[in-house]
């Protein structure tokens, strides 16, 4: 595998859930030794780290997201020796680690928040954000985001507690110097084990309004309408951008390490908020998640329009990241028809955008998403809000990697249940058919790993009269890439004049097809095959 010397922005990463992953010690649900017998395959499909959604010690009330100890791996998962191994194992196949780091909030089982609702005078009492309750009044109007209110009355001490999620999600206080040192030891403490870098989740939530002021109320503008509100005090507080320069200061300290933000916005669309937390590009977040497309409809223009806007957004400073897919979203190709054409297309726009891609386990075999019946709903967003949220169990099932009676995941019954088409997308069939979604993915990804301009260079769209076609050009001192995708099914007539502006020439070479079919010319123009994405380079 290719070593790259900044691998945070020139590989392409991808995101392992690892109760869903592979289960090595038959219990049904994903484990770590499930993964490091997995690195051969990530080794093959080309990726230079995993993503790992968290592992940690937790009472999986939000599946990990509330973290009990974050020094300890619970034993769902297997042990701190199978951690150390893993980083060891991975690390040995050129493959980095990035953990999960959940520090907006803890788990009401952690010893901090025990400590802290055991009495008012506790020294961990200001590890978290207590209110005085005078005749049980909540301290103001904000929201949690899985619905109701984000305060929690505690009667022991008759006072509230905050928890921008679950009630059992208790959120720490930034505004406590030493809740800023605790948490920087714990992150600190898996450097240390040599874990490359962290997702942060929801980051931007980390420090809260000083005087706990109301949410403005608003009706229609939010993504959750039940809010009715904006998170304009429980939300990016300039605060949180003077945290996360020490906090890069903090890993400066270890040799090559890397932070990528999970930045929750009200609505797609506001990508310089997202930005704003990579700083000047050296002292913030090296990386955020822009999330348009994980809500983007199926439209050439539009697809251009967010690309443009996200880079605008990033300035020539920070650098970007694309993520179609996570275990919060409906996968990608469910949202596109489940059409493995139009995945193609993505894909290969994914791994040709000038930024680092994100994939998550099963979208290079087109792992389809479907809600789990009412009775089998595991998330408690799905719980909570039942039938009209039917929760992320739909994008978190088992991995399919055989026919076998349990798919390669398990010999048990797993956590969640199978999705019902999953013997037709298996890695073990994929492997064997040429023109599968599979080796698109490990072929292009390759490719990627081998092309200077497709890791590093600039990129640039053209402007043409088909508006179905995505043309742009990716180019890095004298070498030029071309890339068009058809949208749409039926076919696409490209003039040969914008071939010669990304290939500097009109005679072109097509170094990546995603169809079998072959390209077609006359004396003008190129003929694009209806979902076609090509590839392409000066030179006959």
């Amino acid at each position: 595998m290719k070593r790259f010397e900044t691998w945070w922005k020139e590989g392409v990463i991808y995101q392992i859930y690892p109760r869903s992953f592979r289960d090595s010690n038959h219990d049904g649900i994903g484990d770590l030794k499930g993964i490091i017998e997995s690195l051969e395959y990530l080794q093959w499909l080309g990726i230079c780290a995993i993503w790992l959604s968290p592992v940690y010690l937790s009472p999986m009330k939000d599946f990990g997201y509330d973290i009990e100890d974050y020094r300890i791996i619970d034993p769902l998962f297997g042990s701190n020796e199978d951690m150390y191994e893993l980083i060891e194992a991975a690390h040995a196949k050129g493959i980095r680690i990035i953990m999960d780091m959940v520090i907006n909030h803890t788990s009401d089982r952690h010893r901090w928040f025990i400590e802290s609702a055991s009495s008012i005078d506790s020294k961990y009492r200001n590890f978290y954000m207590w209110h005085d309750a005078p005749s049980r009044k909540k301290p103001n109007n904000w929201k949690a985001a899985f619905g109701g209110s984000a305060w929690e009355f505690d009667k022991h001490s008759s006072q509230y507690y905050l928890h921008s999620f679950l009630a059992s999600q208790p959120d720490l206080n930034w505004r406590n110097p030493d809740v800023e040192k605790a948490i920087f030891n714990e992150m600190a403490f898996w450097l240390d084990k040599g874990v490359d870098g962290y997702r942060l989740d929801v980051i931007n939530l980390i420090v809260k309004d000083a005087l706990f002021r109301d949410n403005p109320k608003t009706i229609g503008e939010t993504i959750r309408a039940y809010d009715m509100q904006r998170h304009v005090y429980d939300r990016d507080q300039n605060e949180t951008h003077n945290v996360l320069r020490r906090m890069r200061s903090m890993t400066e300290h270890y040799d090559k390490r890397m932070l990528v933000g999970e930045i929750m916005v009200e609505k797609p669309g506001n990508p310089e908020m997202t930005a704003s937390y990579q700083g000047n590009g050296n002292d913030e977040l090296h990386l955020t998640f822009n999330f348009a497309y994980n809500w983007i409809a199926w439209d050439a223009l539009r697809w251009r329009k967010e690309a443009e806007h996200w880079y605008r957004a990033l300035k020539d400073e920070r650098w970007p990241s694309w993520v179609l897919s996570n275990h919060d979203v409906k996968r990608s190709i469910t949202r596109f028809g489940n059409d493995v054409q139009r995945a193609k297309i993505s894909a290969l726009f994914l791994l040709t955008q000038r930024g680092t891609p994100f994939l998550y386990y099963g979208e290079e075999i087109g792992m389809q998403d479907k809600p789990v019946a009412p009775w089998e709903i595991k998330d408690p967003v799905g719980r909570h809000y039942w039938p009209f949220h039917p929760g992320r169990d739909g994008q978190r099932r088992p991995m399919q990697w055989n026919s076998d009676a349990g798919f390669g995941f398990s010999t048990v019954k797993p956590w969640l249940p199978y999705h019902p088409d999953a013997k037709k997308n298996t890695v073990e069939q994929q492997k064997h058919e040429k023109n599968s979604l599979l080796h698109l993915y490990h072929d292009l990804i390759a490719i990627r790993n081998h092309d200077e301009a497709l890791r590093l260079g600039t990129i640039r769209f053209l402007d043409h009269e088909q508006a179905d076609v995505l043309a742009y050009v990716r180019e890095y001192g004298q070498i030029s890439r071309l890339v068009l995708l058809n949208f749409s099914k039926d076919a696409r007539q490209i003039p040969l004049s914008l071939i010669a502006q990304g290939t500097q020439d009109a005679a072109f070479r097509v170094i990546f097809n995603t169809t079998s079919s072959l390209v077609e010319t006359t004396d003008t123009h190129l003929v694009l095959g209806g979902y076609q994405g090509l590839l392409l380079c000066e030179g006959e």
